[in-house]
């Protein structure tokens, strides 16, 4: 007979993940062990094994969650179509907020990747590749002209990703400049350059 769930399952196997990536985001994936994150918390390994069967499912729940959430906006934003600008703002306001609230995962997402059992590492990887396309897309139509037979909105669209994508090192989002502000000013450099960038951009939205 299988075990009956618990009515907060669903609420505990989110903790364990975050916890776990607390613990992978500071020590490295290889340097924590299945009773370092039990102890994290509060549980025995046993207890744990509830609800994953192993550290790398814990693993490949928690980038494979990460990277939905993020290609879950990009598909919600192409449905809504409208101004590429104004998407573009709309969808890197959203990363840099996810960023914020989930810097532990996006550390993980970061520098664990390589962990991840083949399957679940193609899939994340594909997904990934998604979110690229998405940006690249958004970027050929703000810039056709730049763009068209040149392949360079990739090229364009990863400089981006490497200017946003190590906030967590130093971003505070409790600090002089919210995720709004942050991502209008990340977009206003990207797309206008830092000779021509709005002075009068509020450091808090």
């Amino acid at each position: 007979m299988a075990r009956t769930r618990s009515p907060d399952y669903d609420n505990i196997q989110a903790m364990i993940l975050d916890r776990s990536a607390a613990l992978f985001a500071s020590r490295g994936y290889a340097a924590t062990s299945i009773g370092d994150i039990a102890s994290a918390c509060e549980c025995s390994k046993s207890r744990l094994y509830h609800y994953f069967e192993s550290k790398e499912a814990i693993l490949s729940s928690m980038l494979t969650e990460h990277v939905d959430t993020l290609l879950d906006e990009c598909e919600r934003s192409t449905e809504q179509g409208g101004d590429p600008k104004d998407r573009f703002h709309r969808l890197i306001r959203y990363f840099l907020e996810v960023y914020a609230v989930s810097r532990d995962k996006h550390v993980v997402l970061l520098t664990c990747l390589e962990f991840l059992p083949q399957e679940t590492h193609a899939a994340v990887v594909a997904k990934q590749r998604k979110l690229v396309a998405y940006l690249s897309d958004i970027l050929a139509a703000i810039r056709p002209d730049l763009h068209e037979g040149k392949g360079l909105a990739h090229v364009d669209t990863m400089l981006f990703f490497g200017m946003i994508n190590w906030t967590y090192t130093w971003y505070k989002v409790d600090g002089s400049i919210s995720p709004d502000a942050l991502a209008k000013r990340a977009v206003d450099l990207f797309l206008s350059g830092y000779a021509n960038i709005d002075i009068k951009t509020r450091a808090v939205a």
